[in-house]
């Protein structure tokens, strides 16, 4: 006999593991400081990456003017501002992404706990369904 109730349990969970259970199950694996502390450390590498690659561009649009103004130029000063602005950036992009990958690790335990209450359910069904 056909138990329309366990069907319609099943089409869920398989709607979730194919969608969003796809990389919701992966974050759960890991704890939460870990996962939200690896996310950090590449939005840091990657913030840095970014950064050098602007700052290597604005060298390279305005090394005339550095060449002609060499011994006029303040580098210490520009040095000192660019990391300045880095700091900034950094900081910010560190704390959006803490705030953005705690809620996405929050979330992601709240569906996948969701998800093993259905197979519980489920396993509980066909345990019912066997006697």
């Amino acid at each position: 006999m056909i138990d329309e109730e366990k069907i319609k349990l099943m089409t869920r969970m398989a709607s979730f593991e194919a969608n969003e259970g796809e990389k919701m199950i992966p974050i759960t694996q890991y704890f939460r400081s870990d996962y939200v502390g690896l996310n950090m450390l590449k939005t840091a590498v990657g913030v840095t990456l970014s950064f050098l690659l602007v700052v290597g561009v604005w060298l390279f649009c305005q090394f005339e003017t550095l060449i002609e103004e060499f011994y006029q130029t303040d580098f210490v000063s520009i040095a000192r501002r660019f990391v300045n602005i880095y700091l900034v950036v950094l900081i910010l992009y560190v704390v959006f992404a803490y705030v953005l990958y705690s809620y996405r690790y929050t979330q992601a335990k709240k569906h996948v706990r969701i998800y093993h209450q259905a197979l519980k359910r489920l396993s509980a069904m066909n345990e019912r369904q066997t006697r």
